[in-house]
């Protein structure tokens, strides 16, 4: 059984905080504590954070076992580090070890680091692996939000060929007010790195068996997520990114990137009014990105340059050329600044794009229908089915463009619509929403979970129709309801523009009949888009 996004995290939230609160603290750290070493410590201990103000905290040497993990949790209330060090919190030749803020009941980020005026904020470094932090706020670092890797250096011990960084969970942590990238986890020089003392190049070390989900990431001068050289086992999920790359720095600009070296999947993400495109992909093997609601995607990035691109999502060349299969499925794009979907990678074959949603893209008034998808430049196969492309939102059926709701109405035109994929069905929505429902699957991110009981009569007994249609602009339009209030009518074209004005009718409970008058319009095909409170009928007529 599959949970509901917000019932899963209180699901969790409340096991993690129960955990937290049983527990019996092994080590209790004081705040002017700033070191913790492995000395006295073994795995399965649980070391106490007293809550109180902390300059930076240092653990090194802690080795758990993955039965008995060594867990460092606040106690007494939240714990804050505020500093002018390099780092706020430092993994140092750790493994199997947890960092868990959620000690206290009350504390959803119960440790605290709030500044860090010269580095990091969080740093998994020097050979740890198998590291978990979770519940954990970052804030106002000069630099990125959480480093995981540990750059190579002329003892060559952190090498490829000599160590792997394993289990690294991230999840459930507020990340905010950054200088550098919100999380920066793995090597981006995934194809050789110079190490200047030594003057020879080496191949920085892999992550696998990534879990990056559930975290909220504002206001971050560069990329919001970034994730390089995790070929296994990597999985990006349920995050919330909002205003990313405020510093506009060229090639650190995105919600979320998987750089070289990386076969990620990434899914029932959000995305919201970055400067940088919404999600860059510069990975490789089959890769698979849907269920990600992306909005505004570089919209507020130069707005007046025209040549100043940025797009939905945007992908690249692998550093290395290597093949890839991308799968970009059931995602809703809006009002990304140029393009919905930058398809440039020559490397790829086979590529699926199936059920998204992609609304008014800034450069449909110089590239048209090039604007949705652009694969100009690339030789790549992309085999797409039953997409919706708009210049106008609110012809899709959304609760409330306006107001950035983009959950469908039953009456929506996606609902029911989507392509059957097969194997590469997917089986719940961005809400953890079991889809299909109702039906066949619905095109987007969301998937309509309502039952419009009078649209279900309208579609059976033909209770709203126009007639005569075809007509000469000139018809009656008859709807049966249930109850009484006022319909708003709205009329667009084929390509999705608003064509007449709005027209507000009110109807009784029972049988109405309206006559319309659309003469002034061009003759063709033109579609009625009729909302009351809790419904909407989408229906159409021609004008001959």
């Amino acid at each position: 059984m599959k949970l509901s996004v917000w019932s899963s995290v209180l699901l969790l939230c409340c096991l993690l905080a129960n955990i937290g609160v049983r527990s019996q603290c092994t080590h209790s750290i004081a705040p002017d504590q700033t070191d913790i070493n492995g000395a006295g410590i073994a795995a399965g201990d649980t070391i106490c954070l007293l809550a109180g103000s902390k300059n930076y905290l240092h653990i090194s040497h802690l080795v758990g076992s993955a039965a008995k993990p060594i867990v460092i949790i606040n106690r007494g209330g939240a714990v804050k580090i505020e500093t002018n060090h390099f780092f706020g919190i430092k993994f140092s030749h750790c493994q199997h070890v947890k960092l868990l803020g959620n000690g206290n009941m009350g504390n959803e980020y119960g440790i605290q680091v709030l500044k860090v005026e010269n580095g990091a904020g969080i740093s998994v470094d020097e050979m740890s692996k198998e590291i978990e932090i979770a519940h954990v706020e970052v804030a106002h670092t000069k630099v990125g939000g959480i480093y995981a890797k540990t750059d190579p250096d002329c003892t060559f011990a952190a090498t490829r060929e000599k160590f792997t960084l394993t289990g690294l969970t991230i999840h459930h942590c507020y990340i905010h007010d950054i200088g550098d990238e919100g999380m920066y986890i793995g090597s981006s020089k995934y194809t050789g790195q110079h190490l200047t003392d030594c003057d020879t190049i080496v191949l920085p070390h892999l992550i696998h068996n990534v879990r990056i989900h559930d975290n909220i990431v504002e206001r971050t001068g560069w990329d919001g997520i970034q994730v390089s050289s995790s070929p296994v086992d990597c999985y990006i999920y349920n995050n919330i990114i909002h205003h990313d790359s405020y510093r506009e720095t060229p090639n650190q600009m995105s919600g979320i990137l998987i750089g070289g070296g990386s076969d990620c999947d990434c899914y029932n993400n959000q995305i919201v009014d970055g400067k940088g495109d919404g999600i860059d992909v510069f990975g490789y093997g089959e890769m698979k990105f849907y269920n990600n609601l992306i909005i505004r995607a570089g919209a507020s990035y130069q707005p007046n340059v025209n040549t100043a691109y940025r797009h939905g999502i945007f992908v690249g060349n692998a550093p290395d050329s290597a093949a890839a299969r991308i799968k970009i499925m059931h995602n809703t794009i809006i009002s990304p600044k140029s393009t919905g979907v930058r398809f440039f990678n020559t490397n790829t074959s086979n590529n699926l794009f199936f059920n998204n949603i992609i609304s008014n893209p800034g450069s449909y008034g110089t590239m048209g229908n090039n604007a949705y998808l652009n694969t100009d430049g690339s030789n790549a196969t992309i085999n797409g089915k039953q997409n919706i492309f708009t210049e106008h939102p609110e012809v899709i059926g959304f609760v409330n463009a306006g107001n950035d709701e983009y959950d469908l109405l039953p009456g929506s035109r996606a609902v029911n619509a989507g392509f059957n994929a097969g194997l590469n069905n997917v089986g719940f929505d961005l809400l953890d929403r079991h889809r299909p429902h109702n039906g066949a699957s619905d095109i987007g991110a969301y998937e309509c979970q309502a039952v419009d009981a009078e649209l279900q009569e309208t579609e059976t007994q033909n209770i709203a129709n126009l007639h005569p249609n075809p007509s000469n602009g000139k018809f009656w339009l008859n709807i049966v309801m249930q109850s009484s209030g006022r319909f708003t009518i709205r009329v667009f074209n084929p390509k999705g523009m608003e064509v007449a004005p709005l027209l507000y009718l009110d109807y009784v409970s029972g049988i109405n009949s309206f006559e319309m008058n659309f003469t002034g319009l061009e003759k063709g095909i033109y579609f009625l888009m009729i909302q009351s409170e809790n419904k909407t009928i989408r229906t159409k007529f021609i004008f001959d």
